[in-house]
């Protein structure tokens, strides 16, 4: 073997070398690329997850029911519009069908259903818990708004 032998086959080991080399980089670069392109679109999903749902909250009505002490022996049953938007057609039930144990229940009837309720608005309901009764009562709450028609949400009250 001559020196140019060696010289050529130092040469070509040399090329060999750095052609793998340059595979395993390039791999790797890929992986990496894949790795970086997937937590883009996972973070790309989430982004448009969070803005549907802003979106889907800016149509909707969020609406909540708390028994409130006004004055001593005075309670009133709040039903409150939290959303951003106004909820219409509100209605309450009475799923144990007890309203009238806590509620006076003309006041119901007079008041309800309501029309409409613009944010941060409030109905006032009279109140005229018995002493000896039960001191928790549920309500089911009903309106449309925005997003939908017929919402409901369920609520345990307590005096």
């Amino acid at each position: 073997m001559t020196t140019s032998d060696i010289i050529a086959l130092g040469a070509f080991a040399l090329s060999i070398y750095t052609v793998i080399s340059s595979e395993m980089k390039s791999r790797r670069s890929d992986k990496e690329q894949k790795v970086i392109k997937e937590e883009q679109d996972r973070l790309r999903k989430l982004l448009l997850e969070k803005e549907t749902k802003s979106a889907i909250n800016e149509k909707k009505a969020e609406l909540g029911a708390r028994i409130a002490k006004v004055a001593k022996n005075n309670y009133k049953l709040k039903v409150y519009n939290r959303g951003k938007v106004e909820a219409r057609n509100i209605g309450i039930h009475f799923p144990d069908n007890d309203g009238n144990e806590y509620l006076v229940m003309s006041d119901v009837k007079d008041k309800l259903p309501y029309e409409i309720l613009h944010p941060h608005q409030t109905i006032e309901i009279i109140a005229s818990p018995h002493f000896g009764r039960k001191t928790k009562y549920r309500i089911k709450i009903t309106w449309d708004d925005d997003y939908k028609r017929a919402n409901e949400e369920s609520f345990i009250l307590s005096i």
